[in-house]
This record gives structure tokens, C-alpha cells and sequence, in this order.
């Protein structure tokens, strides 16, 4: 009778034991992309009397005709109330060194310290969710996040590490709160404060649903057919890398976002507040907005027009850091300006431009420098122009697989001062930096095959030719091939 008791008991502890360890197996799925962009740059200087500098772009440094490779490969895994999802990647600009095995600059051969460990394919991005409630949704990892991307791009958008909180509180408003850690160096080998050099933001941001009752059905037969969104946003910018890590920056955004349909046409805006301080009681007190009108007439011809407007410095020796600098403007990916190849959209900066917009910006960010304290890499300057932009573009079907996007941006500089006239030294710079011209045409194979030709010129107006004296087009031309499954 024991015998038999212990017997049982072994195997409870046994069904017990494998139960708590075997490990709960999910499908996964998995996806992704081969994209090959052959791709030509001319003249980011707009001077043809010059060579070429390399500027950058994801694959890395590069100038006139090159073969960028975008190779992503994803999976994804998900239950009743969690879900994972990495991918990875390997970017690169199509060369011997890159192509074939991992490159370092500097590396000289049989150097140990700079091994070729192959093709630098590693994880891109990734982020795991669990909802505990329908009013809370725990997510962290390293993917896109945004709080403006819907409209003017503005503010912030990038695929930077985050731990946030987010859910529905109503069915007409959700919230996102985020903490998102840009930069956290910790350098070897030395005693540092915890926070030295550190970049952190903090943001909240909600989404009304205007129109809709609190569970989410519409107030009225007008807002069946209508609907707008309006989003309040807040950020804080903790930012102890500032000017290049010579100083440190609390910058405080407040916005409001808007977008939605209305009747014929769909409306968006935005407006962006910056306030704060540098360390040394430089003040920072600046401004960015966005409006835009799409009128969606039918499948082939949706026109818009659009204005986006970025304050600028007008003394770079004073004390009021003026010129508007985002957490990172995300611009190239916004839905109705936006085209992941548009000249605005690349790195004209880095000596390769005067104009200085990062990649992805379509602000003159990095334009005078000093005074940094934001934008991709830390780098752009609050001593900035700024930008009046005015855009008109149409977008539509031409057929089930044909589609297409053309448009114009005429672009002003908001203050001049800080600009150097080298054509005539001594006078101000004309506030027309130029114009740019995309078109964009895509054919759909089948759904895993489909082919994307954009290009796209700045032509500079008298205020880029006042700063470098030459008035040559810049030019890109990107074909796209891609392989989708």
C-alpha cells in the first residue's frame, strides 16, 4: 500500500515537473523582403564644376550609381493575449567589401580587431506585446514608434529602443505612453555619472475619436459617412549629449495632431511647440506646423496640396535658440508627402549639400550647426533657417497593378541671417531655396514581384546659389526591385 502511494506520488511529481518545463510552442510565421535599389546620385552640391562627395544612406557611404541591397527576413508568433515579432536585416551598399563579407572602416587585412564575421545580417527589429487588459498593452523591443507620422512628420518618428504602455480607455480614446532610451553610453574602462551623455525621451500621447460614443459608435449618421481624430501630444526631451556632448538640453514638446474624412476631402494638421534650456541658460523656444488637404476624386487622380513650416534662428550669437529641431523628423515616411526615395528625403548633409537635411528629414536641420540638441544622431542645430514649405501632388491607380505619385515642393527659408553669402559676400541670402520634383511609378507583377522607379531633382533657387555659387540640379534616380513573401 505505501509502495503503491509513492508510486503515485513519483508520478504527480513527474506530470508536475514536465508540465512547469516544457516550454508552450506557438506557430510561427515567417516573412519578408528582398529589395535591390540600383540607384544614381548627382550633385547633391548642386555644382557640376565639382566631384561628388559621398553622402549617406542605409546601406551606408556612397555617390553616383551604386547597387544598394535591403534584405529583411521576419517571424512572428502570437497567442490569445501576446504577441513577438523580430526581423532581420542586412543593408548594404552592393561592393566587393560589403557585399561579399562585413567591412570596416579602418580595417587593414589580418587585423584582429576588425574581423569579417560575414554579411552583418542581424536583428533589425523586434517587439513583444501582452495585453493584461483591453486598457493596457505592455510592449518593448526595438521597432518603429512614432507620435506624428500620420501627418507633418514633424516631431518624431524612428525605430529606436522603447518600453510603453498603451490601450483603450474608451471606444473613443486610446492613449500611448512611451519611454524610449536614444542613447545610453556607458564607455569602458571609466568613471562617469550614470547619466553621461544620455539621451532619453518620454512622451504621451492620446487619440479622440471625435463624433463616437464611448463605445465607439457614431453620435449621428453624419459621422457614419465623417470622422476626425484629434490627438493631443507631449514629449520631454532629456537630452545630457546636447551640443555634442558638451552640454545638455530639457526640451518640453506640446502639440496637437489632427486627421481624418470630411465629406469629399480628408483633412490633416498638426502644431508643435519646443520649449526649454541648455545647461548654460540658453534658451530654447521654437515652433513646427503641418496642413494638408487630400481630395480623394477617384481610384486614378487624387490631388493634394500641403504646407509645412519650421521656425528658424535669426542669431546665432544670442542666447534664444529659435531655429526648430524634432526628436527625429520622420517627413520621408509620412503618408501623403512622404516617398522612401525622394531627393528631400536623403542625406543632404555631411558635406554633401548646403541645404543639410538628414536622412528622412525634409527640414534644412543641420543648416549653420552649434546649438544641437536633437534630430538623427543628435546632430541638428537649433541655429537651423528653418523652412516654409508648400506642396502640391496627386497620387492614384492607373490600373489594378499600375500605380503612381508625382509631386512639387517649393521651399523657402524661414530667417536667412545665419546663412553666408559666398556669391555676394556681404549680403543677405535669398529666403527660395529651391524646388524638388518627384515622380514615383510602380507595377505589381504578382503579389511577391513588383518593380519602383522613383525620380527626383532639387533644382535650387537664389538662396542655395547665394550660399555655394552654382545653381546645377541635384538628382536622384531609384529603381526598386522587389521580392516580397
Amino acid at each position: 500500500m505505501v509502495i503503491q502511494k509513492r508510486k503515485k506520488s513519483f508520478a504527480l511529481a513527474l506530470l508536475l515537473f514536465f508540465g512547469f518545463s516544457t516550454p508552450s510552442f506557438a506557430a510561427i510565421e515567417f516573412f519578408g523582403y528582398a529589395k535591390v535599389k540600383p540607384t544614381y546620385y548627382s550633385n547633391f552640391d548642386f555644382d557640376n564644376d565639382r566631384p561628388d562627395t559621398a553622402t549617406l544612406n542605409e546601406g551606408g557611404w556612397t555617390s553616383g550609381e551604386h547597387l544598394r541591397s535591403e534584405l529583411r527576413l521576419g517571424w512572428k508568433a502570437s497567442g490569445e493575449k501576446w504577441s513577438i515579432m523580430m526581423q532581420a536585416e542586412a543593408d548594404v551598399i552592393m561592393n566587393k567589401n560589403n557585399a561579399d563579407r562585413s567591412f570596416y572602416a579602418g580595417a587593414t587585412q589580418g587585423d584582429p580587431g576588425q574581423p569579417n564575421a560575414g554579411g552583418e545580417f542581424g536583428i533589425e527589429r523586434a517587439e513583444f506585446n501582452y495585453s493584461f487588459l483591453p486598457q493596457l498593452k505592455l510592449s518593448t523591443g526595438w521597432n518603429i514608434r512614432a507620435l506624428d507620422i500620420k501627418t507633418g512628420g514633424l516631431l518624431f518618428g524612428d525605430d529606436h529602443p522603447f518600453l510603453g504602455l498603451s490601450g483603450a480607455i474608451t471606444g473613443n480614446l486610446n492613449y500611448e505612453l512611451l519611454y524610449i532610451p536614444i542613447q545610453n553610453f556607458s564607455p569602458i574602462g571609466q568613471s562617469l555619472p550614470t547619466v553621461e551623455d544620455d539621451w532619453r525621451v518620454y512622451s504621451v500621447k492620446f487619440d479622440y475619436q471625435l463624433g463616437k460614443d464611448r463605445d465607439g459608435k457614431p453620435r449621428s449618421s453624419f459621422y457614419s459617412e465623417n470622422a476626425l481624430t484629434i490627438s493631443p501630444l507631449f514629449a520631454f526631451s532629456d537630452n545630457r549629449g546636447a551640443d555634442g556632448g558638451n552640454s545638455a538640453a530639457n526640451v518640453y514638446y506640446y502639440g496637437l495632431e489632427g486627421l481624418g474624412k470630411l465629406g469629399p476631402v480628408k483633412p490633416s494638421f498638426e502644431i508643435v511647440f519646443a520649449d526649454g534650456k541648455f545647461d548654460d541658460e540658453r534658451d530654447i523656444s521654437s515652433m513646427a506646423a503641418f496642413a494638408a488637404i487630400e481630395f480623394p476624386i477617384n481610384k486614378a487622380f487624387n490631388p493634394y496640396i500641403a504646407g509645412r513650416y519650421t521656425q528658424g534662428d535669426d542669431d546665432r550669437n544670442d542666447n534664444d535658440v529659435e531655429g526648430f529641431v524634432g526628436i527625429t523628423d520622420i517627413g520621408r515616411f509620412t503618408p501623403l508627402m512622404g516617398m522612401d526615395g525622394n531627393i528631400l528625403g536623403e542625406h543632404l548633409s555631411s558635406g554633401a549639400s548646403i541645404y543639410n537635411s538628414p536622412l528622412y528629414s525634409f527640414s534644412p536641420d543641420r543648416a549653420v550647426g552649434g546649438n544641437a540638441y536633437g534630430g538623427i544622431s543628435n546632430a541638428s542645430s537649433g541655429n537651423n533657417p528653418g523652412q516654409k514649405l508648400l506642396a502640391i501632388g496627386a497620387k492614384g491607380e492607373l490600373s489594378p497593378k499600375f500605380l503612381y505619385k508625382a509631386q512639387a515642393f517649393m521651399i523657402w527659408y524661414d530667417e536667412t541671417d545665419n546663412l553666408v553669402n559666398v556669391k555676394n559676400p556681404g549680403q543677405n541670402v535669398d529666403d527660395y531655396a529651391g524646388t524638388t520634383f518627384d515622380l514615383q511609378l510602380l507595377y505589381t507583377f504578382s503579389k511577391n514581384f513588383s518593380i519602383d522607379n522613383i525620380f527626383s531633382t532639387f533644382i535650387p533657387g537664389d538662396g542655395i546659389e547665394d550660399q555655394v555659387n552654382a545653381d546645377d540640379p541635384a538628382i536622384v534616380n531609384m529603381l526598386t526591385l522587389a521580392w516580397t513573401y
